[in-house]
């Protein structure tokens, strides 16, 4: 599956960077990275094991998906 990623240091950098761009910031692969709503989806869709990446009340919290943890 091609998906088009932007990988970054940190998970804040990630969630800022997606936040910005309307996209999604993720943990795949152990890296933080931000990939588009589209891939985003088509990624849920095939099974592929990520985590979403969110900041809540300034603490990162990870949404595991596909019943693996990241």
């Amino acid at each position: 599956m091609d998906i088009c990623t932007t990988e970054f240091k940190t998970a804040r950098e990630a969630i800022a960077h997606a936040a910005a761009k309307d996209m999604a910031a993720v943990l795949l692969n152990g890296k933080p990275a931000v990939v588009s709503r589209k891939d985003v989806e088509r990624m849920e869709t095939a099974g592929v094991s990520f985590a979403y990446l969110c900041d809540h009340k300034g603490t990162v919290v990870t949404v595991p998906v596909n019943g693996k943890e990241v």
